[in-house]
């Protein structure tokens, strides 16, 4: 059954609805290739991942570098493969497995506009090894990095379906995606803040569930992957990255309907 395509608006409500609507229709296959594609960061050695903080705050480079990378490329593709199945399921049609990959000459575009927006995540990590165990300047810094980091979200966050649905390359998507959010960015800091507070709720749940204690949560970010905790982390995280792709793509195609008529139909073609 298509998602209803009545004059559809932009919504909190309604694009959660939808999104989950999608997500839960392709579960086991959205699940399985998030999972696969999320299995690219154990190539990072668990040190590495952790932290590239060594030595009296000295930061491991290469190490921080590599990280960041394949994390950009893994939470990048992840939102790419689900572009085209959620627009297939936007206009009443089932979902492929083959779908999944039709984006992938875009692939590389789609990475690259990640990292442009992760870019506040470099700065950050520069002031760190600028400024080893200065508190006063890293505090400050990381404050004022992490406002900027949120309007770029708020300007730049559907540069997944922009670009491998209208194919217009890296700055094309991120200023078709700014345009398109314009006037919006209370509701998309909603969904964000929404998923953001299910999503800590969650891995604190595990946490507890797994063993640890309230006062163990501020060394949850380093724990082992291969622990039972750490394995339902990564799960978890995984489902989360693909859901945000699915999200992604209803916003994008609520907003595309609001602001200029288009049905999912016409939004299809350029696949076909």
């Amino acid at each position: 059954m298509a998602i209803s395509t009545g004059s559809p608006r932009f919504t909190i409500g309604r694009t959660l609805g939808d999104s989950l609507k999608i997500f839960g229709r392709n579960f086991i296959v959205f699940a399985l290739v998030a999972l696969a594609i999320r299995l690219l960061l154990l190539a990072v050695p668990q040190g590495q991942a952790a932290g590239a903080i060594i030595g009296a705050g000295q930061i491991n480079w290469f190490s921080a570098i590599v990280s960041m990378a394949v994390a950009i490329v893994v939470a990048s593709v992840t939102k790419a493969v689900m572009v085209f199945p959620t627009m297939q399921n936007l206009r009443g049609q089932k979902a492929l497995v083959s779908d999944l990959w039709k984006g992938v000459p875009v692939f590389p575009a789609i990475v690259m506009a990640g990292a442009i927006l992760s870019l506040p995540s470099f700065v950050s990590l520069a002031i760190q090894g600028l400024f080893p165990g200065d508190a006063s300047v890293i505090g400050i810094s990381g404050f004022v990095v992490g406002v900027v980091a949120l309007v770029l979200i708020l300007m730049w966050w559907l540069y997944a379906p922009t670009i491998m649905i209208e194919r217009g390359g890296v700055l094309q998507g991120l200023t078709r995606s700014n345009r398109l959010l314009r006037g919006q960015r209370w509701r998309v800091f909603g969904l964000l803040a929404i998923i953001g507070v299910v999503s800590s709720a969650v891995v604190i749940a595990i946490a507890l569930l797994g063993g640890m204690s309230f006062t163990d949560l501020a060394s949850l970010a380093s724990i082992q992957s291969t622990s039972p905790i750490g394995i339902a982390v990564f799960i978890f995280s995984a489902l989360i990255g693909a859901f945000e792709g699915v999200l992604t793509t209803v916003s994008y195609y609520h907003l595309r309907v609001e602001k200029e008529g288009g049905i999912a139909e016409d939004l299809i073609q350029v696949f076909d």
